[in-house]
């Protein structure tokens, strides 16, 4: 984490105006309504001083995005929408048990992936072509959003739950779907170890998290906050997550945001 850049909610919104790079995005009343949800409190931005181990630590968990580059406009803003809808989706409650915790966590994500992987191309149909040269998991059913109108968001939403459940054996891209759901499990798992406290690594960022959102922690002590244990907050969940995140990343090929 370096050149941090900690926003008062309402500088939030005019900040990611500037960071999209397709007209499609920056004009779309779809996104707008996104940032709205996602401008509602403070926010940090960073550039990242360790690729290796900040790619993959979802900082947005903890009120931080991580800058990226893509060579392609949509990618670059698809990856922003999915790191703020995921934001506006978290909830936090200092005093929640890990398998409550582990199934709120793993109930956003799937809305996060199911929302920018998913509904964002039937919300903006001209996306698809600018996105990615491959075949997506979203490709099979948009040819049936003209017959089936807005229910295809519920299809999609239903098709989504079970292959990450029951994955077809023949179907790569389902399998990719299940695969990220047992990633997540294991990204969970390093949020229970302990801290010189003895509570656990997530309940010091539900804590902290609940008092930013409720107003009790100011932008400048929020930023404090993110920067003490060094470069890399939460440095042990990082370090323990990437040889995963990595690891997994060998055995396929299609980019994931």
């Amino acid at each position: 984490m370096k050149d941090l850049r900690v926003l008062e909610a309402s500088e939030v919104g005019s900040y990611l105006h500037g960071l999209w790079r397709t007209s499609l995005f920056r004009e779309s009343t779809y996104v707008a309504g996104w940032v709205e949800r996602f401008a509602q409190h403070p926010a940090a931005f960073a550039e990242m001083s360790d690729v290796e181990l900040e790619t993959p630590h979802f900082a947005t968990y903890f009120g931080l995005t991580y800058h990226r580059t893509y060579d392609e406009d949509a990618i670059s803003d698809l990856y922003y929408l999915h790191e703020i809808v995921h934001a506006a989706l978290l909830t936090y409650e200092p005093d929640l048990l890990f398998t409550a915790w582990y199934r709120r966590m793993a109930s956003i994500e799937f809305s996060a992936s199911l929302e920018t992987e998913g509904n964002v191309y039937v919300h903006l149909p001209e996306l698809r072509e600018r996105s990615f040269a491959d075949e997506i998991w979203a490709d099979r059913f948009l040819g049936g959003q003209r017959r089936l109108g807005p229910g295809i968001l519920d299809i999609i939403r239903q098709e989504r739950y079970r292959a990450m459940q029951s994955p077809d054996p023949m179907d790569y891209c389902e399998q990719q779907i299940a695969a990220y759901a047992r990633q997540n499990f294991e990204w969970a798992t390093m949020w229970r170890l302990p801290m010189s406290d003895q509570r656990p690594a997530y309940l010091h960022v539900e804590a902290h998290m609940s008092r930013l959102r409720a107003g009790e922690v100011s932008a400048d002590a929020h930023g404090t906050w993110l920067g003490q244990s060094g470069d890399i907050p939460f440095p042990d969940q990082a370090r323990l997550f990437a040889p995963v995140y990595w690891n997994n990343k060998l055995s396929y090929r299609l980019r994931k945001l």
